[in-house]
């Protein structure tokens, strides 16, 4: 996705009088223009730069993690990956005793994630670092994404969590897991393995601005959708060809983060992009044959989870499931406040959907809390 710049050129003082502006707008910097109001009062006027002021939640006192509706992500070397539900009050699978322990309440946390344009946040690692004000970093939240607001990431590290987790987000929109597996849209698209690259030549090495642990870090990787949205038209032969090489390259990426210091992954499972408009509009020989592209996607990376762990016994993780969350709001969505299942709006809520591939704010506020419901401990 093309990035967003602010045409902004008069210079205007922030305002500040009666009527509230919500959580997550503008209230102020240069060549702003409103009636004049304030934040509302769960929230501050930040500013990032001249040119943007920012309504951002006021900082939360240090407290005791909340997980009273979910348990902590409990997986070890052998444990088979469970993927999670997406209700609140059931508690996540595990055949393990030992459990992720969840650093301190008052320490910083570090939520390193990669992914394509359904985890992008537009992070630039020469910019803004994350801090208590912006946990993105840079831009400002909810950043650039394809949901018309904030993302699962976005969710995950600014609401539904009660201790500061800082978000290094490596997503980049149109990313394929490896570039000369399946060719993205544009050659600039950073892939999977790109998104590594430019981890390992950041903050591998734990700089100051960022010294994370293997206790106090969580890694997340959400890719899959370009993945089988390019080959789901394959013959079973070819397919199978493919998705052994994409989860090989997928699996040695995440043998890199291992032995960089990375000990907690928490793995999305593909999402089900036969829901979305541009897929339904196929037909219904299309929509078939692309749940069983995605069903074997996500089979052959729980397997290679279990392959992994196996070999890196001190590591953890967990298969998320992502249909779950996907399928909660086209089977319900008036109670996410679409009109219907296929509707597309730009502002990223009146519709499940922000457009005819990418899921709007509901939908991603729905994958956050399934991510939660397997990791709430350290959130």
């Amino acid at each position: 996705m093309a990035a967003l710049k602010l045409g902004l050129m008069a210079l205007a003082p922030a305002l500040a009088v009666a009527a509230d502006i919500p959580l997550w707008g503008q209230c102020g910097g240069i060549g702003w223009q409103s009636a004049g109001s304030s934040c509302t009062t769960v929230a501050t006027c930040t500013s990032y730069n001249d040119y943007y002021y920012q309504c951002v939640p006021k900082p939360t006192s240090a407290a005791v993690v909340t997980t009273t509706s979910t348990k902590p992500i409990t997986v070890s070397a052998t444990t088979t990956s469970k993927a999670t539900t997406l209700s609140t009050s059931t508690k996540p699978t595990s055949s393990s005793t030992s459990s992720i322990p969840a650093p301190t309440a008052t320490s910083t946390k570090y939520f390193i994630s990669f992914g394509d344009s359904y985890s992008q946040t537009g992070f630039d690692i020469n910019g803004s670092k994350p801090s208590p004000a912006n946990p993105l970093g840079n831009p400002a939240l909810p950043g650039w994404t394809s949901s018309g607001g904030l993302n699962w990431v976005g969710f995950l590290t600014s609401q539904l969590n009660s201790s500061l987790v800082l978000s290094y987000n490596f997503a980049y929109g149109g990313a394929t897991t490896n570039a000369s597996l399946v060719t993205p849209y544009a050659p600039e698209v950073k892939s999977f393995v790109d998104q590594v690259a430019q981890f390992s030549s950041s903050i591998a090495s734990k700089p100051a601005y960022a010294p994370w642990t293997s206790q106090n870090s969580v890694f997340a990787v959400w890719i899959g959708v370009n993945d089988v949205g390019n080959s789901w038209w394959l013959g079973e032969a070819e397919m199978n060809t493919l998705y052994k090489k994409i989860m090989d390259s997928y699996f040695g990426r995440l043998q890199v983060l291992y032995e960089a210091g990375a000990r907690k992954f928490l793995l999305l499972g593909a999402a089900p992009i036969y829901h979305t408009p541009l897929m339904i509009s196929q037909g219904a020989s299309a929509v078939a044959a692309q749940k069983v592209a995605i069903g074997k996607y996500n089979s052959l990376l729980a397997s290679r989870l279990d392959e992994f762990l196996e070999v890196n016994c001190d590591a953890e993780g967990v298969v998320v499931d992502t249909v779950a969350p996907f399928e909660e709001a086209v089977k319900n969505p008036t109670k996410y406040g679409a009109p219907d299942a296929t509707c597309e709006s730009a502002d990223g809520t009146s519709c499940l959907w922000f457009n005819d591939y990418h899921p709007g704010v509901q939908i991603q506020k729905l994958v956050a809390q399934a991510v939660k419901a397997v990791a709430g401990g350290f959130f």
